[in-house]
């Protein structure tokens, strides 16, 4: 059976780990633009603009996903312990 505290235990490391993943997604973006665009141009054809709006939605998705998905039931279990 789990507990409030597992349960305030798995989003707190799942809400570490995907900041992380997007703190990295946002730097990789910012700091080697061309290099990344160099590769996902490679496989699929694809203008700039495209690339950056694809990505742009994407980080604010994801953002998204984090606050709505792992945020708010991290605080409610704060709340309710």
């Amino acid at each position: 059976m789990m507990t409030i505290a597992m349960w305030q235990s798995f989003f707190g490391w799942s809400l570490l780990i995907n900041w992380s993943v997007l703190i990295v997604w946002i730097l990789v973006i910012k700091l080697a633009p061309d290099f990344v665009y160099r590769v996902h141009s490679y496989w699929l054809p694809i203008s700039r603009a495209s690339f950056n709006a694809i990505h742009y939605g994407g980080i604010g998705l994801y953002k998204l996903f984090i606050f709505f998905f792992l945020m708010t039931p991290y605080f409610v279990l704060m709340i309710i312990k």
